[in-house]
This record gives structure tokens, sequence and C-alpha cells, in this order.
């Protein structure tokens, strides 16, 4: 059977018009999020903790530096401070989280935490300073928690083992924003002082 030319014209016409209508249909389905790289971003909240020990005279007796968990009701509280209280669920109404906790039992982090597993002595007020990235862009915050001699070594045998921190919106608050377990636990005699870290950043995955 011959085909005109006329006829294979049309049928030529007919597939490139289908060929079209179906790129057209799978581009409008595809989504995308530029962004000035190219890749798609996802802001996330990172911590990083460190815990260091001291003698009487100034030296380090011991070093423990590790990620940490930004616990569910930290995230939530974010949320609250930022947007308005009672949008997300917390432990109690969210202050500025500022103070640090320490306690001595080594429970894994988990996300569901709201405190530590076994709170030594009371949380300390931490001096904040600011994280900042290159060409001083926002970033993050400092808070430095410490101790003094005597604070938290037990009387009875005169030391205590530290395993585990927190970063906690009041003295002796429940709400807390993250916490980590400190690995091996670090001892404290009568006359060591302790000074506990948190790095608390806002960066792109």
């Amino acid at each position: 059977m011959k085909i005109s030319q006329r006829s294979m014209a049309m049928v030529l016409l007919g597939v490139i018009a289908m060929s079209t209508s179906g790129v057209y249909s799978l581009t409008q389905n595809v989504q995308t999020t530029p962004t000035s790289s190219g890749v798609q971003e996802s802001p996330v909240v990172l911590g990083h903790i460190t815990a260091v020990v001291k003698d009487q005279y100034g030296d380090i007796k011991a070093y423990r530096q590790t990620d940490n968990m930004v616990v569910s009701n930290g995230l939530n509280s974010t949320i609250n401070l930022l947007f308005g209280s009672g949008l997300q669920t917390t432990t109690t109404t969210p202050s500025l989280f500022k103070y640090v906790g320490v306690g001595t039992l080594n429970t894994a982090a988990a996300y569901s935490q709201t405190n530590l597993a076994a709170q030594r002595g009371s949380h300390v007020l931490g001096t904040v300073t600011a994280i900042t990235a290159g060409g001083g862009t926002g970033m993050g915050a400092q808070i430095v928690g410490n101790w003094a001699a005597g604070k938290l070594a037990n009387a009875s045998s005169t030391s205590t083992t530290i395993t585990e921190a927190g970063l906690f919106d009041g003295f002796n608050s429940t709400n807390m924003y993250a916490r980590q377990v400190i690995s091996p636990g670090i001892s404290l005699g009568t006359a060591d002082t302790l000074a506990v870290t948190w790095q608390i950043t806002f960066a792109h995955s």
C-alpha cells in the first residue's frame, strides 16, 4: 500500500503534537525549589556541647565534646517564642534558654525528653554570646555554664560523676531545649570546677 506525501505529513504532525503535549504535561507536574546554588535547602537546628573539668590549680583534668540532641520540646518552644505562645505543646510557657543543668544518669538522649534523668544541683545561668558566620551574618548562640568548686561533688564521698547535660529556660525548669549524655562520665572532686558550653546553630543542610 502506498502512502502519499500528504498523508505522511499529516501522520508526522500528529506524532509531534502528541509528543509536545506529553512533555508539557510532564513539566507541569515537576515542582522545583531553586536556590542560589541550584540545590534545594532545608533549615536545621544543630547543637554541640563541650564539658571541661579543672582542678584547684586551673589545670584541665577532663575534657569531653559531642553533638547534642535538640528535643521536640525545644523545637516547639522555638516556634512559640517566634510566632506566638500556644502554637505548639511545651511543658511550660518558654522563656530564654540560657540555663545549663547537669546530672548523674546516662540514659540515652531521646527526642521526647523534657528533663534530665537525674539532675545534680541547680541549673546555672549561662553567659550568652553570638556565633556568627563569615561576613557577620547570623548563625547561632553560645551558652557557657560554670560550677564553682564544691557545688557538684558528693559530700559523703567527696566526688561525683557527671554523665548528662541539658539546656533550660530557668533555674529549676523542666522546659528543656537540648540534652546529651557525657560519655565517658567526668568525675569531680570537691576542689574541681566544671564548665559546660552549648553551641546552638541555625544552618542549612
